[in-house]
């Protein structure tokens, strides 16, 4: 009898032994949902700049000073309806890579589409820090170039009539086609240098601007922002 109920018992030891490894190994096989590629790029948030200039806004859509062309592109998109790299009807992913230690053009722009046609040129500098190749959507911004000039006649310079500047004061600078000198004078006061109405300032972050007023009545028609170089 005894004998009996030990066979009984290893038989059941045995059988829960396999159900828990047959158990175990599907389980293992079940994608694990928190796992990440180590190769997925995570967005970054919207962050503010401690500079002169916090962010600036465009239809009223917050855009951040971007960190790379592509996170640049990703605010663009939100705005016009596709955004392509200068004249090459290529994405910043699909135009040619950058070469190891190169740099974008000094005339390099984004073209983005506001609808089939009209298109607002966007000036951009980039550059890739890196020892191998890169796509232009990973290389670093090094300058970034906005307009409102209705003195050109070329429409994609003054296409979008609501960007606004966020200062670090909280001060809103529009480049709308009113905004003069005299207006900027009161914002941020005198710049570090005026030449033939360029005026440029720097902060303590190593951020440069060059805000650029014409002639006749002072407006504002162009912000090139640089950035720090170390």
């Amino acid at each position: 009898m005894l004998k009996k109920l030990l066979t009984v018992g290893l038989a059941l030891t045995m059988m829960f032994a396999v159900t828990a490894c047959s158990s175990k190994d599907s389980d293992s096989d079940k994608p694990n949902d928190n796992n990440t590629s180590d190769n997925t790029k995570q967005e970054r948030p919207f962050t503010e700049s401690n500079g002169l200039i916090k962010y600036f806004t465009i239809n009223d859509e917050k855009i951040c000073l971007p960190e790379t062309v592509g996170e640049y592109v990703k605010y663009l998109e939100k705005i016009g309806t596709k955004v392509e790299l200068g004249d090459t009807g290529k994405s910043v992913d699909e135009a040619p890579k950058v070469d190891a230690g190169g740099i974008s053009s000094m005339v390099a722009y984004l073209k983005v589409y506001l609808d089939d046609s009209d298109w607002q040129w966007f000036g951009i500098r980039y550059k890739n820090d890196t020892d191998k190749k890169q796509s232009v959507a990973d290389c670093k911004v090094t300058q970034i170039t906005l307009d409102y000039d209705t003195i050109t006649e070329e429409e994609n310079h003054h296409g979008i009539k609501s960007t606004v500047f966020i200062t670090n004061a909280d001060q809103e600078i529009p480049m709308d086609g009113k905004t003069t000198s005299t207006n900027l004078k009161k914002i941020i006061g005198w710049p570090d240098q005026n030449t033939d109405g360029h005026w440029h300032y720097t902060d303590d972050q190593g951020y440069k601007y060059e805000f650029v007023t014409e002639n006749q009545k002072g407006i504002l028609t162009r912000v090139a922002i640089t950035y720090p170089t170390n």
